[in-house]
């Protein structure tokens, strides 16, 4: 969640899959945002559509941040033979940081009739290798656990896909901006990025 009229630009790519966010902030607690997904794991397709973001809660401290999000969302999916089927999902993520530390969860729900419905849970930890101000590049050394619980509903279901992923990556900040990237326990390469406006 940005400042109340700023633009957020995000992308994700990992062993899920490649997602891309625009996100609008209407209110401090309240943004609007346009989510699309390409899923490849099990039978490959395209989610897409409309999503609210919430901030359920924030506290502040002199030296460290706590918050709880939330978000809602609903529109298509779309196979590779072109069919369109509703789906909606749902979710929320806690974190924890200082300038040194950070720690987060977050749970996603997804539900496609006859595509696929899933729960994604990841967990996160890291450590900051110097605390640096705003203005100054901001290097993290953090590491990821994904759990994937996902029931394939189409009819080209592949080869049962591993639950758990562990992705150690690095994360670097500089002012708006924030990438980050990493290798999982399985090969499977991660690169995000992030770029508020």
């Amino acid at each position: 969640m940005s400042y109340v009229g700023g633009l957020m630009l995000m992308q994700e790519n990992d062993a899920g899959g490649h997602m891309v966010g625009l996100d609008y902030t209407l209110t401090p607690r309240m943004a609007a945002a346009f989510h699309a997904q390409y899923h490849i794991r099990g039978d490959n397709f395209t989610m897409m559509g409309p999503q609210l973001n919430f901030l359920v809660k924030r506290w502040n401290a002199p030296r460290s941040q706590g918050n709880i999000f939330a978000n809602a969302g609903g529109g298509t999916t779309i196979d590779r033979n072109g069919d369109m089927r509703p789906a909606a999902w749902t979710g929320f993520l806690a974190d924890y940081e200082t300038r040194r530390l950070f720690i987060s969860y977050e749970m996603q729900a997804m539900y496609a009739p006859k595509v696929e419905r899933a729960i994604r849970q990841r967990a996160r930890a890291g450590f900051a290798f110097s605390p640096v101000d705003y203005a100054k590049v901001s290097p993290w050394a953090m590491v990821q656990v994904d759990y994937r619980d996902e029931t394939h509903l189409g009819l080209h279901v592949g080869a049962k896909e591993p639950k758990v992923e562990v992705t150690p990556l690095i994360r670097v900040m500089y002012r708006a901006f924030l990438i980050e990237g990493g290798v999982s326990h399985r090969g499977k390469v991660m690169f995000n990025w992030v770029k508020q406006f």
